[in-house]
C-alpha cells in the first residue's frame, strides 16, 4: 500500500545537498556553479513547476546562504508539491492531499535529481534525509490525558518518578538509532495544537544519511529510507490507532 486511506500525514520532505568549494580566500565554503545552474535547472522543471517564490531578497548574497533554501518551484500558487533549492541543498516537499509513493513522490524526487545533476554537470553528494511529518487531532481517540493517549495508541511510554504537583500540558522526546549502512534514524514525539487551537499530537519519523553519494546512490538510498519508515510508522502505532488510518 502506497498510500493510507486515512493517511495522518502533514508533510514529507526529502533534502540532499552536496559538497561546496572554498572561496578565493580559503576561509569560506560557496557553491561556484550555483547561478549558472539555477538558470538550467529553473528551465527544466518549469513545464511542471512554473509558479516561482523567493525566500529571500533579490540582492543578499548566495554566498551568505549556503545550504539554505532559497527559490521555491510550485504547480501553482501555494499548491504543491514545491521544490526548493539553494547554495548547495535541493529538497521536495509534499503534503498528504497529492502524496502517493509510487505514483508522485518518488518519480518527483527522481526528476529533480536527474535535472540537478544536468545543470550542474556532476554533484557529490554529502547527505540526504527523509522526513515524514504525521499528525492526529487527539479529541477524535476520545482524549482525557496525554498519558494516557500514548499509552493506549503508541507503543512508547514514560513515567514521571516524581510529584509534579500538576496535569501534564506537554511534552517532546527525541530518540536517534544508528542503521548501520543506512544512516542515522530520528523519532520525535510531541504535543501541540493546530491553527484552530484544539490538541494535536505529532510523531516524525526522519531517516539521515551523511557519506559521500553519487546520484543513483541517493536513489537507491532513498528507497530503502522510505521501507524502513513505513514500517518504523506501523510498529510505533498499536493496533487500533494504526487501523483508523487504514479504513476507507
Amino acid at each position: 500500500m502506497s498510500k493510507l486511506p486515512h493517511a495522518p500525514l502533514q508533510e514529507v520532505i526529502f533534502e540532499a545537498r552536496w559538497q561546496l568549494q572554498p572561496d578565493d580566500s580559503g576561509q569560506q565554503l560557496i557553491d561556484r556553479e550555483y547561478e549558472f545552474a539555477l538558470g538550467k535547472f529553473q528551465a527544466a522543471i518549469v513545464d511542471d513547476f512554473p509558479y516561482h517564490t523567493s525566500k529571500f531578497p533579490r540582492e543578499l548574497p548566495h554566498q551568505v546562504l549556503t545550504y539554505q533554501t532559497v527559490h521555491q518551484f510550485w504547480r501553482g500558487p501555494q499548491q504543491w508539491p514545491v521544490v526548493q533549492i539553494g547554495p548547495g541543498i535541493v529538497s521536495v516537499n509534499e503534503t498528504e492531499e497529492n502524496y502517493d509513493w509510487q505514483k508522485t513522490f518518488l518519480p518527483n524526487v527522481k526528476q529533480i535529481l536527474d535535472v540537478l545533476v544536468e545543470s550542474y554537470g556532476q554533484l557529490n553528494f554529502i547527505s540526504a534525509s527523509l522526513r515524514y511529518i504525521d499528525v492526529v487531532k487527539v479529541a477524535d481517540y476520545g482524549f482525557n490525558t496525554w498519558e494516557e493517549f500514548v499509552h493506549n495508541n503508541i507503543n512508547f511510554s514514560f513515567k514521571n518518578h516524581f510529584d509534579p504537583q500538576g496535569k501534564l500540558s506537554s511534552f517532546q522526546f527525541n530518540q536517534s538509532f544508528e542503521l548501520n549502512q543506512s544512516g542515522l534514524v530520528n523519532v520525535n514525539f510531541s504535543s501541540s495544537q493546530n491553527n484552530k487551537k484544539e490538541d494535536i499530537f505529532v510523531f516524525q519519523t526522519a531517516v539521515v544519511q551523511t557519506s559521500n553519494m553519487r546520484k543513483q546512490e541517493v536513489a537507491n538510498w532513498l528507497e530503502t529510507a522510505h521501507n524502513y519508515t513505513s514500517s518504523l510508522f506501523k510498529k510505533i502505532c498499536k493496533d487500533e490507532f494504526y487501523n483508523s488510518f487504514t479504513r476507507a
